[in-house]
């Protein structure tokens, strides 16, 4: 299981955002929800969500563990970028 990447990153509360993980497994691209749990511009926290019934939900954790570091270090400019598209869009109205 190797991470591709992770898209579709959004914020769906105040602290917490979900982001679509993009995994090679078998030759195959498989997706996982992770949802990113947020304290000001720090990822704190990160859970599994729904995901692709391939992959096993412990093997996704194990994942997360192992990688928990670089994955907070990857999404940090993500996190920044829809907090500050937040700000703009409440400074709009």
């Amino acid at each position: 299981m190797r991470l591709i990447g992770i898209e579709n990153f959004r914020l769906t509360d105040r602290n917490k955002a979900n982001g679509d993980a993009v995994f090679e497994v078998n030759g195959q691209k498989l997706k996982a929800d992770f949802i990113f749990y947020l304290q000001g511009n720090d990822c704190l926290s990160i859970r599994v969500g729904r995901h692709d019934l391939r992959m096993q939900t412990v093997d996704l954790e194990n994942f997360i563990k192992e990688n928990r570091l670089g994955l907070r270090r990857q999404v940090k400019p993500d996190v920044e970028r829809v907090r500050a598209e937040v700000r703009a869009r409440l400074l709009k109205e």
